[in-house]
């Protein structure tokens, strides 16, 4: 599917606005000066939608104050047997009682990406180390990977020694600070030939659901652009059902990741 897609697949210019034609299309502007256009402009850009803060500058976003670093760690033999059984298998969280968490699952490859045209890849353990920003210090952000890998090791040194020493091997080419943001339900906006999907539609604490529920948003949404219905009463059907079991979502995240 990925490979037949390949020559609609445009990188390397980020998203600055759109527009609205009287046609009842949309252009988009991007930073390279050029343009794209489309019935349906579809926001899957994450938490910090550009799409979305045009389309809804009001959207209600709450920052936590809780910050994680993601990394992954190769699933070598030696990782392997640091890794706690329940993460080589599915999803694993763990927490402390002063707001450190540590979360992990490991990624390994059935079929070689090869066989879907995407880069060669190899097996590892995606992790998250998440504690208040306080306990990180200022400047987060602005860290190498050198020092985000240190600043995640350091907390967690007082855990279990393979967790630690997990982290510790982490691949200094994925390693990446965040926020974390948690929206609340918006009231339902007018229709435009705009939408959106995933985290763009509803930030939500990070609690293993976030990726299924963007999973159901495409599908939903695919499922309801049909050629013989109006696109804008397909939209709105779409948006309505999204924003009841989305920010169902969003509550279950949140009481997840505070438990």
């Amino acid at each position: 599917m990925l490979r037949e897609l390949t020559d609609s697949i445009r990188v390397g210019a980020d998203f600055r606005r759109f527009e609205r034609l009287d046609e009842g299309t949309v252009r988009v502007h991007l930073s390279d000066g050029s343009t794209a256009e489309g019935d349906l402009l579809v926001a899957a850009d994450g938490a910090n939608s550009g799409i979305r803060r045009q389309l809804l500058p009001d959207f209600p976003v709450t920052v936590q104050d809780t910050l994680p670093i993601y990394g992954r760690t190769p699933l070598t033999d030696q990782a392997r047997d640091l890794t706690p059984e329940p993460a080589l298998n599915g999803f694993l969280g763990v927490s402390g009682p002063d707001g450190r968490r540590l979360a992990l699952a490991a990624q390994r490859f059935g079929r070689s990406p090869a066989d879907f045209g995407l880069p060669a890849a190899d097996d590892y353990v995606m992790w998250s180390v998440a504690a208040p920003a306080a306990a990180y210090g200022p400047g987060l952000f602005g860290l190498g990977a050198a020092h985000l890998l240190a600043k995640a090791t350091d907390t967690v040194a007082d855990w279990h020694p393979s967790l630690g020493a997990l982290v510790r091997l982490g691949d200094l080419r994925h390693l990446v600070p965040a926020s974390v943001q948690i929206s609340e339900r918006p009231a339902l906006w007018p229709p435009a030939p705009v939408t959106l999907v995933g985290d763009a539609a509803h930030p939500m604490a990070p609690a293993g659901i976030s990726a299924g529920a963007a999973l159901h948003d495409a599908g939903l949404l695919a499922s309801r652009l049909l050629p013989d219905a109006p696109l804008l009463d397909a939209v709105r059907s779409y948006e309505r059902d999204m924003l009841d079991y989305g920010f169902a979502a969003v509550a279950a995240a949140s009481r997840n990741h505070a438990g």
